[in-house]
Order: structure tokens, then sequence, then C-alpha cells
């Protein structure tokens, strides 16, 4: 099927919806909570990271029903939630009501973005899955740099009315989600039950190895705009920090609107794990030299090169995940593969500890450490995969009739 289908556009519209939904509602998360809860910033962090971390490991158990389930009820219930839980956080003021309607919406987040995934696996011919992912992580990122500015405009009428917006934009995505035609599956090989289903993953190394890349890969650009401000509080004051940090963060939502899709189209099976190996580096070397420049458009010249890597990378490890999983096993490979963003939660912490115990450049030198052994991970798992396959190709030749061997 074409990208330019009527399913697929309507599908990728309806992501964009839930992105803006999520997004206009996130800035406000903490305030909420921790006016709702009576709780400290640090308890509030703690239970948001709690849900966060609940959330990347249900999309395990997601991506196991989306291989046994029909995807589209799947897609339509996680939008449902989600509106749901934007609309009924800020209404709760008891333990139960809030968490479970703050659970609701980053699991449904979770379940759907595996969903949407998977289904453009099914739906979008191999030669264009390329321009397919660039696209869908374009309208993300889009979706992400609006979201706040809506939230920022909806508190001039309402300190609720952001949540509501965000009820209503889900909503919105589910009404403008298409019906998707039926791909018979055969449910004989899949493992049976979800322990064997993890057996499996766990069994393929390439998946493993090539997951810890990516956790290492959101390490560093996951949570980038947590943790570069705790490095500008070292060098200027606080409303200064702020200033610089918008500048930086509009930035990287610039480069990403720009070049993702046009650089994103061109990326070629062959050639992904250059690419993934290449994005690795343009990160490395925008770390390094933020660490290095000492003025605003320096900064914003490093974050354009850091931004690069990310446009490169994001797209090829999508499509590498995509060209290693079985056919069977779409949900259940991208649901093992969203466990790299719990790197994002290591990134503030691991900036924090850097900046308390030593000189700021040491901060950039280790991420751009990591990206370096990010980069061999991904090196690492191919040689795995290519080994895999001349092997093979080795029994299915000694199996022809009349070999030699």
């Amino acid at each position: 099927m074409s990208l330019h289908s009527p399913i697929v556009r309507r599908i990728l519209l309806s992501s964009f919806l839930l992105s803006l939904s999520r997004a206009a509602i996130t800035p406000l998360l903490v305030l909420a909570l921790a006016r709702q809860l009576g709780l400290s910033l640090q308890a509030t962090g703690g239970l948001l990271g709690a849900v966060l971390l609940a959330s990347a490991l249900f999309g395990l158990y997601g991506g196991y029903w989306l291989d046994r389930l029909p995807r589209g009820p799947v897609l339509r219930a996680a939008a449902v939630l989600m509106g749901l839980g934007s609309a009924l956080l800020p209404y709760g003021h008891g333990y139960a009501v809030v968490v479970t309607a703050l659970a609701a919406g980053e699991l449904a987040m979770t379940l759907y973005g595996i969903a949407v995934k998977a289904i453009l696996s099914d739906l979008v011919a191999e030669a264009q899955r390329a321009k397919a992912f660039s696209m869908r992580y374009t309208l993300a990122n889009v979706a992400w740099a609006v979201g706040p500015l809506l939230c920022s405009g909806m508190l001039l009428w309402n300190e609720l009315a952001p949540f509501w917006l965000g009820g209503l934009l889900a909503f919105a995505g589910l009404l403008t989600q298409p019906r998707l035609p039926s791909f018979p599956r055969d449910m004989a090989v899949l493992p049976e039950g979800f322990a064997a289903t993890l057996r499996t993953l766990a069994g393929d190394r390439v998946l493993v190895w090539f997951t810890l890349s990516s956790l290492l890969a959101y390490v560093v650009y996951g949570r980038f705009s947590s943790y570069l401000p705790l490095y500008l509080l070292t060098r200027m004051s606080e409303a200064e920090a702020m200033r610089w940090m918008s500048v930086l963060i509009s930035c990287n939502a610039i480069v990403v609107v720009a070049l993702q899709y046009p650089l994103g189209r061109l990326l070629k099976p062959k050639r992904l794990i250059r690419a993934v190996a290449g994005g690795f580096l343009l990160i490395a070397a925008g770390m390094l030299w933020l660490g290095g420049a000492d003025s605003l458009p320096m900064m914003c010249a490093a974050i354009a090169l850091f931004t690069l890597g990310e446009v490169v990378l994001v797209p090829a490890e999508y499509l590498y995940v995509d060209a290693i999983a079985p056919e069977a096993l779409k949900g259940s490979y991208y649901g093992a593969q969203n466990l790299a963003t719990l790197g994002g939660a290591l990134g503030p912490a691991l900036a924090g500890a850097l900046l308390a115990h030593g000189p700021a450049w040491l901060l950039f030198a280790m991420l751009a450490l990591l990206c370096a052994l990010g980069a061999g991970l991904a090196l690492f798992s191919e040689r795995l995969r290519l080994q895999g396959a001349a092997g093979e190709k080795r029994i299915h030749a000694s199996a022809l009739p009349g070999s030699l061997s």
C-alpha cells in the first residue's frame, strides 16, 4: 500500500492527534499531581517515574497481544483510554483516581505507539516504510513542539482547559482512525503464551544487543531538555538558563521538522546499520561541541548537529527492528524495542551525578562515550545477524538434493 493511500494518511493523522493530546497536558503533569495529591516535587517526580517505568514494561505485554488480536480495536481502545485519562485527571483528589487516570494515559500512549508502528509495517510497502516512519516521527515532533504552546494559550482561559483539550484531541484521533483491512495471521507459528514469547525475544541476540544500543541512544537524546538545564544552571542564572533552553529546544524542533522526512525517506534497507552508526557519531560530535561551546549561537549549531544525528538514527532503528522481526511477531519485537525508552530516565540522573562530582566537560564526554558504545553495540548486532544469515544459507545448501556435503 502506498504512503499516500487514504488509510495510511488517516493512521498518521490519528497518531499526530494522539501525540498532540499528550503534549498539551504534559507541561502541567508535575504541578497538577503535586497540587491534587499534596506531594512534594521529589515525590511527584518519583510517581511520574514509576508510571513511565510501568508503561515501558507494559509495552512488552501490549506487543504480545497486538500479535494475537485485531489491531484496529486495540488502536481504538488505546485512544479511548488516553482521552478518558486526560479529561479525568484534574478531577481526581485521591491516589486511586489520579494514579489510574495518569497510568491510563501513559500506558495507552505506549500501546498506541507500538500499534502504529506494527500497522505501518503491515500496510506500507517495504520500499516506502522509511518514508512512513520518518513522516510519523516528524508529525510526533511537530505535536510536541505545538502542544506546550496550546497548553499556555488554554491556561489563559481556564486552568483545566488543557486537560479538556487533551481529551478532545484524543477522541478526535479516535474518529480519524480508518477501518483497517484484515490480514490473515497464522496463530500456529506464535509462541504459546507470554512466557514463551519472552523467551523467544530474549533468545534473539540481534534484538537484545540492538535494543541495548537504542537504550544508550535514549540516554543521550531522550530527555536532553531535562538534563541540559542542569548544565546551564552551573554557568548562569535560572532566568537566563530558561531563555537559552527555549532557544535550544526551538532549534531542535526546527531541524527535526525541516529535515526528518527529506532525510528519512532516503534510508535504504541495505544501509540501515550505516545510518544507525552515522546517527550515533553525529550525536556524539554534537555533544562534544556542546560541551565546548561558550555562546548561544555556537550551542545552537551544536544542537543542530546533535539533532541531525537524531533525525537519521530514529527511523533507521525502527526500520532495522522491522527488518529483523518475524512477520508474526512484529508487535512483540516493537514492544521489546520500546524498552529502550527507559534510557530517557537515566539521562537526567547521570547528568546530575556528574555535574555534582566533576567538571562540566565530563558530562558531555560521557554522553559522547555512550554514543560510541551504542554504535559499537549496533554494529555487533549486525555482525550477529549476518552470521546467522550465513549459517542458514549453509544449512539450506547442505539440504539440497545431490549436495556433496
